[in-house]
């Protein structure tokens, strides 16, 4: 019966990694007022809900890979936007100096 439920448990889950990698980039987003607060619950909840669909079967090695995998991205969004960022460049200016 749980091998029925495996290619919904890894969408599912793959899911719930696409969904954390957001989550942090929201909360990093919040830590520097770019984000909102429901922006940050919606990700969340996003977040829960796919967690709790890819563990319904079960606690096993599915449910703690992509478990993984979520921390693993949601710590790689936050620290993406938390970093220092290059300063932009204007290629418009690069392309087409005014001379």
């Amino acid at each position: 019966m749980a091998a029925a439920y495996l290619p919904i448990r890894i969408l599912l889950g793959a899911l719930c990694v696409f969904f954390a990698h957001y989550l942090g980039r929201s909360l990093a987003g919040r830590r520097r007022a770019w984000a909102t607060n429901a922006a940050v619950m919606r990700w969340a909840l996003r977040v829960l809900v796919t967690a709790l669909g890819a563990a319904w079967g079960g606690l096993d090695w599915v449910t703690f890979l992509w478990l993984g995998l979520a921390v693993a991205s949601g710590g790689a969004g936050f620290y993406l936007v938390w970093r220092p960022q290059p300063a932009r460049e204007d290629l418009a200016r690069k392309m087409f100096p005014k001379e």
